[in-house]
């Protein structure tokens, strides 16, 4: 995780941000959707919950009929924010992401489509392929000290740039909330949508071990889960910076990095506010070069 707390934005209010950007969703529902393809993942790292507990007992990829919601309710939506294929998985194990890339774009075409990898799999023809498919920016966490390919529409992180929390109280060997901690707002669960690989919709990100489920998306519609009384109350406490009396996991968490609205959306990703209807714009404009042929272009993020 970015130390956003610590990141120059500048005078830039990322909730002013995601009001501009278009998406017409900016307050009352969810401008990120993270969604599980696959729960596994190649890597053990020790930031990551993954490497101190077994993979919880679920498919390993994503059904169709559960992504197929999802496009679903995103079609119906007129989905505009990010969308990305995550949660303590590895997407790019997935051979067929490309194919879920290419009907994401034609169910929401307006949507952002940010790829969080390790980089691991990330050939030179598999980042041609999804940006291809549809995808429009790249996250990479570097875990090797090894020259990694420079290429448009993409950030490489290294591991020691990361800043990490206890993943709601998972990572015991992690530093506990501080009061202040505990007293500071989250908007994660505001801006921040996950659904897992069985089409659970969680908490947020921070919830490894999937303990607060407010639905699933073969039974109830994304629009009826994010305004459930349960969930709507959860944010409220968050939002005022009741975290012990919003969850069990948020009075353990450590995370401070949602401290205002809209950082998972335009902050999050690239260190700092990002113009994303300029960045789609940019990415769509690069994709119909010839492949090879972007390389050449300054992909710089937009201001």
């Amino acid at each position: 995780m970015v130390d956003l707390m610590a990141t120059d934005i500048g005078d830039d209010d990322p909730s002013v941000a995601i009001g501009s950007s278009g998406d017409g969703i900016s307050g009352d529902f969810f401008s990120v959707i993270e969604i599980e393809v696959g729960s596994r993942c190649n890597r053990r790292c020790p930031y990551c919950p993954v490497s101190l507990f077994p993979y919880p007992p679920v498919a390993k990829f994503m059904p169709q009929e559960v992504y197929s919601a999802v496009l679903a309710e995103l079609q119906k939506l007129s989905f505009g924010g990010r969308v990305s294929y995550h949660f303590y998985n590895e997407p790019l194990i997935r051979k067929d992401l490309h194919i879920l890339v290419e009907k994401m774009r034609t169910s929401a075409p307006q949507a952002l489509q940010v790829v969080y990898t390790n980089g691991d799999y990330l050939t030179d023809a598999r980042y041609h392929q999804l940006r291809k498919a549809g995808v429009d920016y790249f996250i990479v966490t570097l875990h090797k000290s090894r020259p990694y390919p420079s290429r448009p529409f993409q950030t490489v992180k290294q591991v020691e740039d990361l800043v990490l929390s206890n993943r709601g109280g998972t990572l015991v060997h992690l530093p506990a909330p501080t009061e202040m901690d505990s007293r500071t707002p989250c908007y994660a669960p505001r801006d921040l949508c996950v659904v897992t690989v069985n089409g659970d919709v969680v908490l947020c990100c921070e919830d490894y071990k999937r303990e607060e489920v407010y639905g699933n998306v073969l039974e109830t519609s994304l629009w009826e889960i994010w305004h459930s009384e349960r969930l709507v109350e959860v944010r409220r406490r968050l939002e005022s910076g009741q975290r012990a009396g919003a969850t069990s996991i948020c009075g353990r968490c450590s995370n401070i990095a949602h401290a205002q609205p809209g950082i998972s959306t335009v902050v999050e990703p690239f260190g700092r506010v990002v113009d994303l209807p300029s960045l789609k714009r940019e990415s769509e404009a690069a994709r119909l070069l010839p492949e090879g042929q972007d390389l050449s272009i300054d992909a710089r993020l937009p201001d």
